[in-house]
């Protein structure tokens, strides 16, 4: 007792080739979405990472111009040179001597200072 209209309904060589063509097209298209999707995270995290550096190195530089506008003032600048017990000692102004530029710039004869 065989089934007369078992092989009736078969399905073709074709059709499994475009279901096996269709699903590799999705797995394709999936596999690339999360490749970019893995590539613009990683991306975010290399921005994010830079910008926290910058942000330290803007907090370090705020630093040192304070450190520097504290040493530029002359009272703090004495003090510090107390506190460091530095061997500097106070200018006197009646001996500091002003130069002032000549009118004329020095001609190629004239001595120029260099540091080689």
């Amino acid at each position: 007792m065989e089934k007369r209209n078992r092989y009736k309904h078969r399905v073709g060589g074709l059709l499994v080739l475009r279901l096996v063509l269709a699903g590799g097209l999705l797995l394709a298209t999936g596999a690339g979405f999360v490749y970019m999707r893995n590539e613009h995270v990683l991306r975010g995290n290399g921005i994010g990472e830079v910008e926290r550096e910058i942000a330290a190195l803007d907090q370090e530089i705020e630093l040192w111009e304070l450190r520097i506008a504290a040493v530029r003032d002359r009272h703090e600048l004495s003090r510090r040179l107390r506190w460091a017990q530095s061997d500097l000692a106070d200018i006197d102004v009646s001996k500091v001597i002003e130069i002032s530029p000549s009118d004329q710039p020095p001609g190629p004869g004239a001595p120029v200072a260099s540091a080689y």
